[in-house]
């Protein structure tokens, strides 16, 4: 496809809208068309458009079609996949733990893979019940283990254990009056049932692993071997809140956070830090990129940089935010290889599609859509903002007009040190609120939440994270030299209370966040269409003004 002047302007954004769209239309109408009229419909499409010729505008038009099209089939075939009747009653099956358990009060939550058996769902969440109290209305299975015996048992039990349950399995339900989709957010990572495991009805079991992909068999080895590090994390004495954050940023177990933990970072705006994420693999980046140097090695630096970017995604469990970043990562390191802009629309729309060519209902999953709509936020707002900034002429005219001391004073203040400290703070300031814009309106969606203070927390959240992070790698490398073990880990601790307790700080401050906030999807979609058309205005007046 040929360019165009302006209408080939970030092509690939729009065939990443477009195939966005497929999904949408895909998803809404299942069960009316099936997969096979999407993938006639996308064969025809192709085809016209490798006859279009020279026809640009009609070869550009056929080509978003196709990938309408595209995203189409694709989540039409996902629905599928999964879309088949759950066994009725009670069934007896194999199973192996995929996640490590997590306490929830008398139950324990987990992620459950079945083996070996194509009746049933592959991948299920499991609630455990940690006495022998059933549920009212459950009947035990079998009855033959008592309260503590089966709390032992529970309490023992770790990812890639093997197990044999009796159960029954459900379909997901929503318990919250919100907009949040709990069965699309299960489908979404390919959950399509949950279960109520009583005492009595499981057992641990040696079971073969043979079926499970060598992927997911890589998964349960590095969630193993996190496991055993998040051991050496608990002897090293630190507060259980403090062992909570650093375990959750470092490790992508938030199993340990409380609930009022979460609700403090939660109302200050620091939750993003919380969960793994572009974030943190930002902060990885640059950390393996100071030990790597040597950009002298061209594209064997920004394989062994990527090589490392995943190893660590797998030993975090491969969870979809890490994936989601990673690719992200990846994308851009291999797109600066090739002598373009890694920074660019055309970049991240390539990230999309490809995850969406990965799992079409990523789309839908939360998480995607901040992540995406906060980069793009960035990418499309930063640089118009960053130009308001007022020049170093401007501030002496007007800061320093008829006092030659306060001139001199200024003129101190915007030279060398100064200049690059208040150049980060407003590069902070611009880039904060540009992923704020992105997205606020969808917390305010999803979960009827604004932070008021974001911009105050994440002065202090990020720079804490890069040195958590930081002090986390030094942690590793000092477990060789066991003497530096426990300074380092003291030091570790001081500065995770610090962020705990400014993020406490600044949530109980008056008006921290504002609750209760109601959209309906007309009013979500206005509000990104009133974004774009203010960003529109500023970024042509700007332009008028040549700032930018």
């Amino acid at each position: 496809m040929q360019t165009n002047g302006k209408l080939q302007l970030y092509p690939l954004l729009r065939l990443a809208v477009a195939m966005a769209l497929g999904v949408v239309v895909g998803y809404e109408t299942y069960g009316t068309f099936s997969q096979e009229v999407w993938l006639v419909a996308l064969v025809v499409t192709v085809s016209a458009t490798a006859v279009a010729g020279r026809h640009d505008l009609l070869q550009g038009a056929l080509m978003m079609t196709a990938f309408v099209f595209l995203g189409g089939f694709l989540v039409t075939r996902r629905q599928a996949q999964f879309d088949k009747p759950l066994p009725e009653g009670y069934v007896t099956y194999k199973a192996v733990v995929a996640s490590q358990p997590q306490e929830r009060g008398k139950t324990l939550r987990m992620d459950l893979w079945i083996l070996d058996d194509e009746e049933m769902p592959r991948r299920v969440k499991a609630s455990l019940l940690r006495d022998a109290y059933a549920r009212k209305g459950e009947s035990l299975m079998v009855d033959s283990l008592s309260a503590v015996d089966a709390q032992s048992m529970s309490d023992h039990l770790q990812v890639g254990d093997g197990i044999i349950v009796t159960s029954r399995m459900e379909k997901p339900e929503n318990y919250y009056s919100s907009h949040f989709d709990y069965p699309l957010y299960l489908l979404c990572h390919g959950f399509t049932a949950t279960t109520f495991i009583v005492p009595g009805s499981w057992r641990k079991a040696a079971l073969d692993l043979g079926s499970l992909s060598r992927l997911e068999r890589a998964r349960l080895s590095a969630l193993r071997f996190r496991q055993h590090t998040l051991r050496r994390y608990l002897s090293l004495g630190l507060d259980d809140d403090e062992m909570a954050v650093a375990v959750a940023m470092a490790l992508g177990d938030k199993s340990r956070l409380t609930n009022d933990l979460r609700d403090i970072y939660s109302v200050s705006g620091a939750s993003h830090v919380l969960a793994l994420s572009g974030l943190h693999l930002g902060i990885i980046y640059m950390l393996l990129s100071l030990m790597v140097g040597m950009r002298r090695l061209g594209w064997l630096r920004e394989v062994f940089i990527i090589a490392g970017i995943w190893s660590y995604a797998l030993f975090t469990g491969l969870s979809p935010s890490v994936v989601r970043a990673s690719t992200m990562i990846t994308v851009y390191a291999l797109v600066g290889l090739l002598g373009r802009d890694r920074m660019s629309l055309n970049a991240l729309a390539f990230t999309a599609i490809i995850m969406l060519i990965a799992n079409p209902l990523n789309l839908y999953d939360v998480g995607f859509q901040m992540s995406f709509l906060a980069v793009l936020a960035i990418l499309v707002f930063c640089k118009p903002l960053v130009a308001l900034a007022p020049s170093h002429e401007d501030i002496l005219s007007v800061a320093g007009r008829g006092d030659k001391t306060a001139e001199v004073w200024w003129k101190k203040a915007l030279s060398g040190m100064w200049k690059k400290t208040l150049k980060w703070l407003w590069v902070m300031v611009v880039v904060s609120c540009c992923a704020q814009l992105g997205v606020a309106p969808l917390t305010a969606y999803y979960f009827g939440r604004f932070s008021t203070y974001f911009l105050l927390t994440n002065f202090f959240v990020i720079p804490l994270a890069t040195v958590i992070l930081y002090l986390t790698a030094l942690m590793f490398v000092s477990a060789l030299v066991s003497p530096l073990l426990p300074w380092v880990a003291k030091v570790l601790a001081v500065v995770v209370g610090w962020q705990n307790g400014l993020a406490k700080g600044v949530a109980s401050l008056p008006g921290s966040s504002i609750e209760g906030i109601s959209l309906s999807r007309l009013q979500l979609l206005m509000v990104y269409v009133i974004i774009i058309a203010a960003a529109t205005i500023v970024y042509k007046v700007l332009r008028l003004k040549n700032k930018i």
